[in-house]
Parts: structure tokens; sequence; C-alpha cells
């Protein structure tokens, strides 16, 4: 049986942001603009809440609630808009671009019912996984090391043959589980290598992308320091306040790069290996 190409697969994610730098630009601006949407309806729900509780340790639990639910739900649709935006430009080019590929449909209805399965899928699986690992903790060390071992092959095995989903959920129309497990059956080592290099990619990208951002950060501060900031440290707003606006800003436009790089190799395999199902 014809194979298709692991490492141009992997590749694929490059060409894409080549040949197609614009609509990924615009991706990019969307992502920023759609988080920081997110963050002005966050703070303007936790105000709102802030009124309607009596005590401060209400106003934080309250607050915190809302921020995680707005925050996470919201992230989770900015993604997966750019996601189905890339399987629409990759899948069905002959269809109208509009805004960069991106709408608000069905398709990116189902693709988010397809995650919530695979989230409960998996958090399923983790719960069973850790329950066996602590039962086994009486036959000894060596017991628990094979089984968390066999139980780690077991999820990568699970999701390789799961990883086609995303793209077979939008080019069918169906949840895309069954489809991706039809397609990838075989084909293990192959997808898996496929994975692998873009993973190492991923990496290298991500690497080279921290590096330039903190080489920005340290000329913002005149490069009295070559730390970069972390967005986790609200005293870094106060002391470095043109260094942290830029590292917000830079880690929200260049979400949809990683999803790029991420996220096109499946959406090549799936293409290749349903042309080759056909034939």
């Amino acid at each position: 049986m014809p194979e298709f190409s692991a490492s141009d697969a992997a590749l694929e994610g490059f060409q894409v942001i080549r040949s197609h730098w614009r609509i990924v630009l615009g991706w990019c601006l969307f992502a920023l603009v759609g988080y920081l949407s997110l963050v002005v309806v966050t703070a303007v729900a936790i105000l709102i809440a802030a009124f309607a509780v009596s005590t401060r340790d209400q106003a934080g639990t309250v607050g915190g609630l809302i921020g995680g639910v707005v925050l996470g739900l919201g992230g989770v649709a900015v993604q997966a808009m750019v996601v189905t935006a890339l399987y629409r430009m990759n899948l069905r080019p002959q269809g109208a671009p509009g805004l960069f590929y991106l709408r608000v449909s069905r398709d990116e209805g189902r693709l988010l019912v397809l995650w919530a399965v695979l989230l409960a899928l998996f958090a399923a699986l983790m719960t069973a996984g850790f329950v066996l690992l602590q039962r086994l903790e009486a036959f000894g060390g060596l017991a628990v090391t094979a089984a968390t071992l066999l139980f780690l092959a077991l999820v990568v095995w699970l999701s390789i043959r799961l990883s086609l989903a995303g793209p077979a959920n939008f080019a069918l129309g169906r949840l895309g589980l069954a489809q991706s497990w039809r397609l990838t059956r075989g084909r293990f080592w192959a997808l898996f290598g496929m994975v692998a290099l873009a993973v190492c990619l991923l990496l290298l990208i991500a690497v080279v992308l921290f590096i330039v951002t903190a080489v920005i950060q340290a000329a913002i501060g005149g490069f009295h320091t070559l730390a970069p900031v972390s967005l986790s440290d609200r005293q870094a707003l106060v002391e470095r306040p043109g260094a942290y606006v830029f590292a917000l800003i830079a880690e929200l436009a260049i979400a949809p790069i990683y999803l790029v790089i991420g996220q096109t190799p499946f959406v090549a395999a799936f293409q290749a290996l349903a042309q080759t199902e056909e034939t």
C-alpha cells in the first residue's frame, strides 16, 4: 500500500506560512484582537460581579471563576476558529476566503464537540491509568515502572490513531473518530515519525521566537537586563511595563503560528491517506 511522505507532511506548516503568509498574519491579528477582547470582557464581568457580592473573599472567588470560564472557553473558541480556518483553506480551497477563511459556523461547533469528546476520553483514560498504577504499588517499583511505560505507549498509540479526527471532522461533516481510526490503520510508525519531526521543528521555532522576543524586551528596557519578562509576575508590569506589554502581545499574536506548524501536518496526512484510500 503506498504511503505518504512523513517528512513532507511534517514540513507542510512551513509551506503554508511561506505561501499564505498574509492569511497567517491575519490569523495572528485576529487572535490578538480576540484574546484582548476576552480580557476586556472578563474585566468588565469581574467588576460587575464585585458589586454584587458583599465580601472581598467572595469577590475574589467569583472573579476567579468568571475569569477562568471566560478566558478558558473564549480562548478555546478562538483557537477553534483559527484551526477551522486552516482546514477550510487547505481542504476547501475552491471556497470564498472571506475574512482570512474565518467563520462562525457548524464546522467550528462540530470541531469543539470533537475536542470535548477527546478531552473526556483521555481524561477517563488518565484516571483509569492513575487508579491502576496506584493499585500496582503493592507489587513493587518494577511493576509500577513497567505498567507506566505500557500505559504511556497506549496513550501515544491511541493519540496517533485518533490524530486525523480533526481534518476528517471538517472534510466529512462527521465527528471524525471512526474515519481517523480507519485511515491510520497500519500506518502508526509513519505517522509517529511525522509527529516526532513536527514536534522537534515546533520546539525549534519556539526557541527562536523566545530568543527574538527576549532580545526585543531587553531593547525596550535599554538592555539593563537580558532576563525575559514573566507574564505571571505582577511586579514586572510595574518595573518593566513596556517589555511586559510587548511580551503579552507577542505571546497572544504568535499563537496561530504554532497552530499552523502543529496542525498542518495532520491535514496533509489526511489528504494523502484519504486519496490513497480512494484509489
